[in-house]
């Protein structure tokens, strides 16, 4: 049995009176891997491991060497396609024609998609947005899920369908250049985004940026997207919650994001400073909560 088709099951591996699962050669913590490999091999009949199979060592060291292959990068040649400044316009009526555009770029929401049940609901973008002619404009799908009652997503085949023709039409908006996607994801769903954002590139025009935002959590130590097919993940580290000190002393101490997708910019809010000296030469995804004025980009 080869290990893609060893890793296409799920195994349960039991260490130190623990259950691990092992499956989709997903990466999980390299210290667990490395405890229950190096423990395996130095003695297999430890009380602390005791594999099952020899399918669920192959799985693991599978897990392993994939951990060590190369990681997917941002995609270079958004330097030479997009502004190294873009403001974000969310759902409210925004004239940003002060805007200098071969300075400024326009991340604007074009839709909101629900998960709700096995359907989803679509709300379009209804305030106004104005730019110049010639602005460079990225189409953003913010997806969310109503998870109350009996509500909840059945995250199914039909529902991935209706987002990638949802978010494919995106493109026909006059003057977009690139897609954005915006979401939170718990452990449970991420499966579901992978497949529908592989997916979405094969249906994307070769050539037509696909971007995703990241929280910023995603970015220092949970990094789980790095197989995603897109052309950078925007850390956004602002509105952090519990993680806000935490990564702010992360970016303060001269760190870089983990995960390599996140190294090409940074989402920062207008409203929430960060205070912190950020990586040169990367573009910035401005926030604001309100509509955006001359005087807040001076």
């Amino acid at each position: 049995m080869t290990p893609e088709v060893v890793c296409g099951l799920t195994m349960r591996i039991k260490a130190a009176g623990k259950l691990f699962e092992c499956g989709s050669c997903e990466p999980v913590r390299m210290k667990i891997r490395l405890f229950l490999i190096g423990s395996y091999l130095l003695n297999p009949h430890s009380k602390y491991l005791n594999f099952k199979s020899q399918a669920a060592l192959t799985c693991a060291l599978a897990l392993l060497l994939t951990a060590c292959a190369a990681k997917n990068q941002i995609n270079p040649s958004l330097s030479h396609q997009m502004p190294q400044k873009i403001l974000w316009a969310w759902e409210r009526p925004e004239d940003l024609r002060f805007l200098d555009q071969k300075r400024f770029g326009v991340a604007f929401l074009a839709e909101t998609l629900t998960l709700e049940r096995n359907d989803v609901i679509f709300d379009p973008r209804r305030q106004p947005l104005e730019v110049n002619p010639g602005t460079y404009l990225i189409a953003v799908t913010r997806i969310e899920t109503n998870k109350a009652g009996g509500n909840r997503p059945a995250y199914s085949v039909e529902q991935q369908r209706k987002l990638l023709t949802l978010i494919r039409r995106t493109l026909d908006l006059p003057d977009v250049k690139a897609v954005q996607i915006d979401f939170d994801a718990v452990a449970s769903e991420r499966e579901f985004y992978r497949e529908m954002m592989i997916e979405l590139r094969k249906r994307i025009p070769a050539g037509v940026p696909l971007t995703m935002t990241s929280l910023a959590s995603w970015c220092t130590g949970d990094a789980w997207f790095n197989d995603f097919p897109v052309d950078e993940a925007v850390p956004m580290a602002f509105q952090m919650g519990s993680d806000t000190e935490k990564i702010k002393r992360f970016l303060a101490n001269g760190n870089d994001w983990n995960e390599p997708l996140c190294r090409g910019s940074y989402g920062i809010s207008v409203e929430e400073p960060l205070n912190v000296e950020l990586k040169p030469g990367r573009r910035i995804y401005y926030f604001k909560s309100t509509a955006w004025s001359r005087e807040d980009i001076q």
